[in-house]
């Protein structure tokens, strides 16, 4: 009898806790997942990776690796095409693609009116160094292969076998004397001789500058960084000695 009325007591108490203690149940909250229609959540799913650049193709012109650059140093040096200062900052902004993009007609280089004006002589202007018929042509090439916003990442960087004449001298061409050459450089910096360079180097303004230090002016002007690879070269050259070889 006593173990009968023992074991009705714990049923009547579990009974009383379960009815005290039903209410709606509560699932885990998430951050901008969703729900379905059970009431079970769908977490949120991680950030995709960032895009990187596919690896370059040498058959292939690339906007940022060639062609910015390119038209940054040749066509937005100060008081030109950069979208900031004096000239023709108001026409057109040659240091970005959208801005590139109201004179280019994709898949057209013949019809397009970046290749006109270099084509004519008009730009860039007198006094300034001409862009050569290989860069005219690379421009050509990435217009008529769509002129798309793209990149490519390099497979190799050779920072070992650095030379002034084959190492420097183009990543110089391709970023820096558009602005820096003929009758009236920039800044009164010429950047086509070695000797112009070595003084650029023994006063620590061009690395300073390319390297975007604090304190010195980041090159080039209005456009972006050179790139990982190009910066190892010159920092490499520079203390090898900077020799003329």
């Amino acid at each position: 009898m006593k173990a009968t009325y023992v074991a009705l007591t714990i049923f009547a108490i579990i009974v009383l806790i379960n009815l005290g203690c039903r209410h709606e149940i509560q699932f885990p909250k998430t951050s901008g997942g969703g729900s379905d229609t059970s009431g079970t959540t769908t977490p949120t799913p991680p950030p995709p990776p960032p895009i990187t650049g596919s690896a370059c193709s040498p058959d292939t012109v690339y906007f940022t690796n060639v062609i910015l650059p390119l038209l940054t140093s040749n066509c937005a040096m100060s008081g030109c095409h950069n979208g900031t200062s004096g000239g023709d900052a108001g026409d057109y902004t040659l240091n970005t693609y959208a801005g590139i993009m109201k004179i280019v007609s994709p898949g057209n280089a013949s019809g397009s009116k970046l290749v006109s004006v270099i084509s004519n002589g008009s730009m860039p202007p007198k006094g300034h160094t001409a862009i050569t018929t290989a860069q005219l042509t690379q421009i050509k090439t990435w217009i008529n292969q769509g002129a798309l916003n793209n990149t490519c990442t390099s497979s190799s960087c050779d920072t070992t076998n650095v030379t002034y004449a084959n190492s420097i001298t183009p990543i110089l061409q391709s970023n820096c004397t558009g602005c820096h050459s003929g009758g009236s450089p920039s800044g009164g910096v010429d950047l086509t001789t070695y000797a112009n360079v070595l003084i650029q180097i023994n006063n620590g303004k061009l690395w300073g500058d390319v390297s975007h230090a604090s304190g010195y002016n980041a090159m080039p002007v209005g456009g972006a960084s050179l790139s990982a690879c190009d910066l190892n070269i010159i920092n490499n050259w520079i203390k090898k000695g900077a020799p003329n070889n």
